[in-house]
């Protein structure tokens, strides 16, 4: 089975090494806003066309996959690479993702092979809209080495409705009040080697999730890359990973993630 078959979580994002620095800025956009992990602060162009959002990490790094969430990529009919270099781009460019044209304007999840450098960037050609993105992720991925303890009920993505309903005294409906929809999607992997759990997840669990940071998350991009989501674990998660009696560990975790 291909390696991005199996689900990954992308937690890791260079940007937070320094400061994000875009082609040009609306007023009122930062292009700083990219790195928050917030989906209601934006980083928004001046203007159509080609813009980059370029990150200078001092040191090489490295990063196989791009996260974006909260955007109009696929309204302003935006293509999207990833390119890298160790000289500010003057004479080494590497382009890590083929350009890709954005087909909807919700959480995207891209791979790709890793590569190391110092000075990273997201290149954008957008059409006769102006891009926006509220959230911008490049890092290393974590890809689980087992996929889902899957069963005849499986569900990747439940929903369950968050709304007021106003009923007269007799019973009629009156209105309703929408407020989102939201899912709580849960992870059980089994038979996992302990090493693996402290060589990869521990770090994951102790710098990402046990902090609730928001997280990429898809749980089969190779045959669902649409069925790709932005969220946190809840706060009142309780992490228990179990032995078996060969020594191996169960990992359940759970997600909440709102309905885009």
């Amino acid at each position: 089975m291909a390696d991005n078959a199996f689900p990954v979580i992308l937690a890791e994002n260079i940007y937070e090494l320094g400061t994000p620095v875009a082609t040009d800025t609306a007023s009122g956009y930062d292009a700083a806003n990219i790195k928050d992990r917030r989906t209601y602060t934006f980083w928004q162009a001046a203007s159509a066309g080609t813009k980059y959002l370029t990150i200078d990490c001092l040191i090489a790094v490295t990063a196989d996959a791009l996260g974006i969430v909260s955007h109009n990529l696929s309204t302003c009919a935006a293509t999207i690479s990833v390119e890298c270099s160790s000289d500010n781009f003057a004479t080494d460019t590497t382009v890590a993702l083929a350009g890709f044209t954005v087909t909807h304007d919700k959480a995207l999840l891209k791979l790709f092979t890793s590569v190391s450098k110092r000075y990273w960037r997201i290149k954008i050609i957008a059409g006769a809209i102006a891009p926006k993105i509220a959230v911008a992720f490049l890092g290393d991925r974590v890809t689980f080495p087992r996929t889902y303890l899957k069963s005849l009920s499986f569900d990747p993505a439940p929903e369950k409705i968050i709304a007021e309903s106003t009923r007269s005294k007799t019973g009629v409906l009156l209105g309703n009040v929408l407020r989102y929809v939201s899912r709580t999607i849960t992870w059980t992997f089994a038979f996992v080697l302990a090493s693996w759990i402290e060589s990869t997840f521990r770090g994951l669990w102790d710098d990402y999730l046990s902090q609730l940071k928001p997280v990429f998350m898809a749980w089969e991009i190779t045959n669902h890359p649409t069925e790709t989501f932005y969220g946190k674990i809840p706060d009142d998660f309780q992490l228990t990973m179990p032995y078996d009696v060969i020594g191996r560990r169960t990992i359940t975790l759970t997600f909440e993630v709102i309905k885009e």
